[in-house]
């Protein structure tokens, strides 16, 4: 699918409120299965080693070189992480490689990012990804729970774990996507706070050779929002999510001066 197509995909897809779809075709013959043997936690020192060595010396030097030239990446409130060492970060996914304008907006080293089960790829690519530290999902319930203790693991020992509760990626769309509850499940569970990330738009002036407008990014971080032990579980996990989404919405409507609608209906100015 070529990103023309894509993004009228997108349009099809909001006029018909199907936003947590997924837009690209899935060709699983691409795609490792996630099994029982997936290494959430590496454990061996030679695995230690590789993924660090290709962080450091492969997608370190491509991640610079992406937020430098390609993103020209900004950072808005960076200071709300200041104190939090174990978090669970929200952001809307627009790019297949806007974990790099995450982590470079977060300055964490300590960084993993929750995937759907057809990110754990074949090639170098996939490689990549999992030294960079992807926790794919899957639809076992056996293999899930793998998933769940290393999201605790990783969260005990003072990391970021990054969810998509979008579910999805639209490419380069501007609008905040209703989310789902994922995320928010698991910081009530590992009693952790939610700091949202929404990712802005900036007009480049420029074409690519499709005639597509070339966008920069801002990354916006905001205040956490945390857990409350005095509500009970499913209604906690709406509160946080529905504040979540309440922080994009605002985003949103402050950074390109409209109000959000749906529908494929243009949105009033300000």
């Amino acid at each position: 699918m070529t990103i023309k197509e894509h993004i009228e995909k997108c349009k099809e897809y909001e006029k018909d409120g199907k936003f947590n779809e997924d837009i690209n075709p899935v060709d699983w013959n691409q795609c490792y299965p996630v099994t029982e043997n997936f290494e959430y936690i590496p454990r061996s020192m030679g695995a230690k080693f590789s993924n660090w060595f290709k962080r450091t010396f492969i997608i370190s030097p491509f991640s610079w070189k992406q937020n430098k030239f390609i993103y020209k990446t900004k950072v808005n409130g960076r200071e709300n992480l200041k104190g939090i060492k174990s978090a669970i970060l929200t952001s809307n996914h627009i790019d297949i490689f806007d974990c790099l304008a995450i982590k470079y907006a977060t300055r964490k080293k300590k960084i993993k990012y929750v995937v759907a089960e057809y990110n754990n790829r074949k090639g170098l690519l996939g490689d990549m990804m999992r030294a960079q530290g992807i926790l794919p999902l899957s639809k076992k319930l056996s293999v899930m729970k793998y998933f769940s203790n290393a999201i605790e693991h990783y969260l005990l020992n003072d990391n970021f774990v990054v969810f998509y509760p979008e579910q999805s990626m639209w490419y380069m769309y501007e609008k905040p996507r209703p989310l789902r509850d994922g995320a928010f499940h698991y910081a009530k569970k590992f009693n952790v706070p939610i700091v949202p990330i929404f990712i802005t738009f900036r007009d480049s002036g420029k074409l690519n050779k499709d005639g597509i407008k070339i966008k920069y990014l801002t990354v916006n971080i905001f205040k956490p929002i945390y857990p409350d032990e005095s509500v009970v579980k499913n209604d906690d996990i709406e509160r946080m999510r529905l504040e979540n989404e309440s922080v994009c919405k605002d985003c949103y409507e402050k950074f390109y001066s409209k109000k959000l609608i749906y529908g494929g209906k243009e949105d009033e100015i300000l």
